[in-house]
């Protein structure tokens, strides 16, 4: 779609958000934040950002006018990439460090993402954590995932949160329709602990 240059303007601001929002480019070359598994924002100051699809988190204003076919446009006053974690198959070797997932609203599945909101152990800020999310290990229940933190030894110090997220749209396709996604991860008091999500397959 092209969009012509009496179209971009927002009119009445709408409202100002801090959002996580998977950052898209259609066939088009036009650039828009899928917010949700149905929600779409046009940033018009963010078309010359592209640099792939990834999720950010960003701050953002709202206005009352809309591009058809990519809903309210969108200015962007800051945003901040989120790290990626590892989709596979196969657990990885290695430790399973207990963490804590924080029920928030950056905790979500939405877009064929996992993102979760969490806090563990942080010493030395130049040792990396690892994050691997794990499909298959449920034979009898293909969304059942096991997420597993590996810090490298780096497991003193003192708590903090971050966020990770995961393409998780290998999952076998729901169609149109939602699927229970059961996550399971080591909590910080070394026992396992259980989170559902509402999943549905991300369409092109």
């Amino acid at each position: 779609m092209d969009i012509s240059p009496e179209e971009i303007n927002p009119g009445d601001k709408f409202q100002d958000f801090t959002a996580i929002v998977t950052v898209h480019k259609s066939p088009t070359d036009t650039v828009y934040f899928q917010v949700d598994d149905t929600t779409r924002l046009y940033p018009y100051n963010f078309q010359s950002t592209y640099k792939g699809m990834e999720r950010i988190v960003c701050g953002i204003t709202v206005f009352a006018s809309k591009v058809p076919g990519y809903g309210y446009f969108t200015e962007v006053q800051w945003y901040d990439q989120l790290d990626k974690g590892t989709f596979a198959n196969a657990k990885p070797s290695g430790a399973n460090d207990g963490l804590d997932i924080i029920s928030d609203w950056m905790t979500s599945c939405e877009d064929g993402f996992l993102t979760l909101h969490y806090s563990t152990w942080w010493g030395s800020g130049s040792v990396p954590h690892t994050f691997t999310l794990v499909s298959g290990q449920n034979p009898s229940d293909p969304y059942e995932v096991l997420l597993v933190q590996n810090a490298n030894g780096d497991v003193k110090g003192e708590i903090a949160d971050s966020i990770v997220y995961f393409d998780i749209n290998s999952l076998p396709d729901t169609g149109d329709s939602y699927k229970t996604l059961t996550l399971k991860w080591t909590d910080s008091g070394d026992k396992i602990a259980e989170k559902e999500f509402r999943f549905k397959t991300r369409k092109p």
